[in-house]
């Protein structure tokens, strides 16, 4: 969608993550009138772009709505476009206004009054309105199509789509059957392992079960690898191949995924998949670990015969959406490289930093104490490094 952001200069601060949030959904936002010419060009270049745009946001606040405030100008333009804003105007409070003061223009549609992440919010915001004009014009054509299918009897080739789209679970090509993490914006972080922040994911599939020796098995019989993990030689298939693979790289996680036609999830996504949007401690809820939730705290010689669990285990521990051993069992590997800060305004669909420490890990493993099983726990190693307490599930979704 094309966005025109109408702002004073004296808020720019506030304004600049809402259009770094903006970009990250990959809209193009008019936003930085710096290197615009002077004069009538100016203006010239200000209407053009107001006009083409799909949406245009009007920041509120006192410097905005001040008399000879060139953003006045820019919502006449705006006026003059669209003689009624709905669905073309979005007005955003950023800072303390009288709402009386608002011209009439925008007093015909919802204020939107953030009190919370400001870019967050205003880019699930956009996100919905986006959305309702891609509804409005599914439908528009969806009318059209249905009539020229049923004339031309072909409403067989459509309906399957449909279904698949709409769908709660999804079979993945290594049969693991992965479940629907709706799309929508949650708290993540705890102010102690990474700052709490709204983030926005969009709709995608995680993994119901972790990957088990017997499903990379077949993996390495696909694809003729003799890259075998650690461990390798300790696992009997026909008695422990329900437990989760262990001993793989990150590089390995990712080959399977690939092989699967999915990808391992960043971490907002394995984040939400595992507390929901209640900001739970654990996947079940606040109340601490036991062995019936979770399975950690152990001490063995022999992890894969006595320690480790089954992927189908712990239904009591499972997430909000319905995902097992989420905590506990094996640390799981996710997409992102480990920064102890984050982008401003990456809060659509983040995917972190592009270099870091290590690859992070999420969940905590068999041996690992109650605490490290939190939902925001976050932990980190080479890519290259293997373990017998580490595992991963993987996602499909929109690609990242």
């Amino acid at each position: 969608m094309k966005i025109f952001l109408s702002y004073s200069s004296k808020d720019r601060t506030q304004v600049e993550p809402i259009y770094l949030a903006l970009l990250a959904q990959r809209h193009k936002v008019f936003f930085d009138r710096s290197n615009l010419p002077k004069g009538d060009e100016y203006d010239s270049h200000i209407r053009k772009s107001i006009e083409d745009s799909n949406l245009f946001i009007f920041m509120v606040s006192l410097n905005s709505l001040n008399d000879g405030s060139y953003t006045l100008t820019e919502l006449g333009i705006a006026q003059k476009t669209w003689s009624h804003p709905k669905g073309k105007v979005l007005p955003v409070l950023i800072s303390d206004t009288q709402l009386m003061k608002l011209p009439a223009y925008l007093k015909a549609v919802t204020i939107l009054e953030p009190n919370g992440n400001l870019a967050a919010e205003v880019a699930d915001a956009v996100y919905r309105i986006n959305k309702e004009k891609r509804r409005r014009l599914l439908n528009y054509f969806v009318g059209g199509l249905v009539l020229s299918m049923m004339v031309g009897a072909g409403i067989y080739f459509f309906l399957p789509d449909v279904i698949v789209k709409t769908s709660t679970e999804i079979n993945g090509k290594d049969g693991m059957l992965g479940l629907q993490i709706p799309a929508g914006k949650f708290l993540m972080g705890d102010d102690e392992w990474s700052p709490k922040r709204e983030i926005y994911v969009d709709n995608y599939y995680m993994d119901k079960y972790e990957v088990s020796f017997l499903m990379y098995d077949r993996f390495l019989q696909a694809t003729g690898s003799k890259e075998k993990p650690e461990y390798w030689g300790e696992v009997d298939l026909a008695t422990l191949g329900d437990r989760p693979v262990v001993g793989v790289s990150w590089h390995e996680a990712v080959a399977y995924c690939h092989w699967a036609g999915k990808r391992l999830p960043t971490e907002a996504e394995w984040e939400k998949a595992a507390h929901g949007t209640d900001s739970r401690t654990y996947p079940w809820g606040d109340n601490e670990p036991t062995d019936n939730l979770a399975n950690f705290g152990k001490d063995s010689d022999k992890p894969i015969a006595e320690a480790l669990a089954p992927v189908n285990s712990h239904e009591s521990g499972k997430s909000p959406y319905g995902i097992y051993n989420m905590a506990g069992n094996v640390s799981e590997w996710v997409s992102d490289w480990y920064d102890e800060g984050f982008p401003i305004g990456d809060v659509w669909n983040p995917k972190g930093v592009e270099s870091g420490k290590g690859k992070v890990l999420r969940g905590g493993g068999w041996f690992d104490a109650p605490q490290a099983l939190q939902s925001s726990r976050r932990y980190y190693v080479s890519p290259e490094d293997r373990s017998m307490d580490r595992g991963f599930r993987c996602v499909q979704g929109q690609k990242k």
